[in-house]
């Protein structure tokens, strides 16, 4: 027995080594980091884990308090009267760079004097603001920091400064956002607006204005009816579209199987005109629903395994805009970025801990499907522990690696906070980046 015993505590010794000194694997060798093979790809499956599943995760005082937030940025639009200070001169920044600074277009050369120039001259930068109307956008629409589809990159040879990462990108607007347009294009093809979120440039068949009569009609509306699933079909006798999570219309009626809202298109003359459309229950909700983690999970199935889309590039999702996107049914309004989606709540530093400190601190303070976990340049919802770290659902581009550059992920994952650590040249975890956690729907201490 005491040999057999021996035997065993040696054996296990070598496993243990081995282990220890595993060797690393080679990047071109797999197609996904380890943590999607391991971990389960499904938000229920870590709700069904939780006791309180089910439990309400804000009172109403709380709901109530975050619905008036959702109501004053979803309308804050429309009571400007001129540009935030700042935002021209910073967009004609974009045209008016020197040869040798420019970034580079869709063939990898710098874009040229003759090009930029043009750019120039379309913008008229030199004549805004020219207008200040409202607007509602009828098509979901990139926003752009020039008035161009063409892309702008800082470096295609260098990670993070390449593809995807067009920095003409600067967010996306859903149907149905309130915009004040105040500029446009010599063209006449693009107009500047300032929306909730975000400003920039969008196409100008992707926006129709408004008169008082609409704006009343939006503004006076009880209830918003919230869209809860991508590509969910709006109709009516003449119309058939299509409209994505992140959307919000008025409510006009409800019945037993689906709501009727109020939608916007462009007429001829570029003012909107108003359909009431029917949707049906399945894939839209009145506003707010219930913050729950069952409900929070439900609604984050869709979205694991959707493209990452760099500031909303091919109307894909970014690590903030598929936060943005998740959390708006639940009458919550996130802010468009990742630091300011870390400040909109309850907000605990993990500044000046070690990777494990950090750990046990997310384990202890954060609340699985109500917390973000925070890093510079990104952001993830917390779900949950799984064989002891935890683990979050985040839309990521990829993993850093020596020398190779990144190993694309492209897509929304659940991984833990050490993605890719199995691969060679992984040297840098998310969680020896990370700098807080931040309770949403709570308001700050």
């Amino acid at each position: 027995m005491k040999i057999k015993s021996l035997l065993s505590c040696v054996t296990l010794a070598i496993l243990l080594s081995a282990c220890g000194t595993q060797k690393k694997i080679p990047v071109d060798s797999v197609t996904n980091v380890a943590d999607e093979n391991i971990i389960p790809q499904s938000a229920k499956y870590f709700a069904d884990q939780l006791p309180f599943g089910e439990r309400l995760l804000l009172d109403e005082k709380e709901k109530a308090v975050q619905l008036e937030k959702f109501r004053k940025r979803f309308f804050a639009p429309w009571k400007q009267t001129k540009p935030f200070k700042g935002n021209i001169p910073y967009f004609a920044s974009y045209v008016k760079v020197s040869p040798e600074r420019r970034g580079f277009s869709e063939n990898l050369y710098r874009w040229t004097n003759k090009h930029y120039q043009n750019l120039a001259y379309n913008a008229q930068y030199e004549t805004a603001p020219s207008m200040a109307k409202n607007a509602l956008i009828i098509h979901d629409t990139a926003l752009r920091l020039a008035p161009t589809e063409k892309p702008y990159f800082l470096n295609p040879k260098k990670p993070g400064q390449a593809y995807p990462f067009d920095m003409f990108q600067n967010s996306t607007l859903r149907n149905g956002a309130t915009v004040k347009v105040f500029h446009t294009s010599y063209d006449g093809l693009w107009y500047y607006v300032e929306g909730a979120n975000a400003s920039g440039w969008v196409m100008a068949e992707h926006l129709a204005f408004t008169n008082e009569e609409i704006e009343n009609t939006w503004k006076n509306s009880q209830d918003f009816v919230a869209i809860l699933d991508d590509n969910s079909i709006i109709k009516n006798e003449n119309i058939r579209t299509a409209v994505n999570l992140g959307s919000v219309f008025p409510l006009i009626n409800e019945s037993a199987y689906g709501y009727t809202i109020a939608v916007a298109f462009r007429s001829h003359n570029g003012n909107a005109v108003i359909e009431h459309c029917y949707i049906a229950k399945d894939h839209a909700s009145k506003m707010p629903i219930e913050l729950t983690a069952d409900r929070v999970a439900l609604l984050s199935e869709q979205l694991l395994g959707n493209l990452y889309g760099w500031g909303g590039m091919y109307n894909n999702r970014d690590c903030s805009s598929t936060l943005q996107d998740l959390f708006l049914p639940f009458g919550l309004w996130l802010p468009r970025n990742s630091a300011q989606q870390a400040n909109s709540g309850e907000k605990i530093s993990l500044e000046e801990m070690s990777d494990q400190e950090k750990e046990d601190s997310i384990r202890i303070h954060a609340i699985p499907f109500q917390t973000f976990i925070y890093l510079p340049g990104h952001i993830g919802l917390y779900l949950g522990q799984y064989n002891g770290k935890a683990v979050m659902l985040h839309n990521m581009w990829g993993v850093r690696i020596e020398e190779f550059g990144r190993f694309v992920v492209g897509k929304t994952v659940i991984t833990t906070l050490y993605p890719g650590e199995e691969l060679e040249g992984f040297n840098n975890s998310l969680m020896s980046r990370v700098k807080s956690i931040t309770i949403i729907g709570k308001e700050k201490k």
